[in-house]
């Protein structure tokens, strides 16, 4: 079972990081995006919202992929 949710994170993840630009057009820009089978299934600019609400739908945000949708021109620097 854990290298099934794993796998589906991984999933999600790619499919998050190849869409970044759909989601920016589609007005994700400065929110927190769960996503589950490669589609947005919860966001807002407060992540806590963002939680509240996978709680009222029965997700457990532990197991999905959730990041943060920067503006086009940001550059992040590690």
């Amino acid at each position: 079972m854990e290298q099934q949710t794993l796998q589906k994170f991984q999933r999600d993840s790619e499919w998050f990081h190849s869409n970044i630009k759909n989601l920016q057009d589609e007005g994700f820009i400065g929110k927190f995006v769960a996503i589950k089978n490669s589609k947005p299934i919860a966001s807002n600019k407060d992540i806590n919202l963002v939680l509240e609400e996978l709680d009222r739908k029965g997700e457990d945000p532990s197991l999905l992929f959730i990041e943060f949708v920067h503006p086009r021109e940001f550059t992040l620097i590690l």
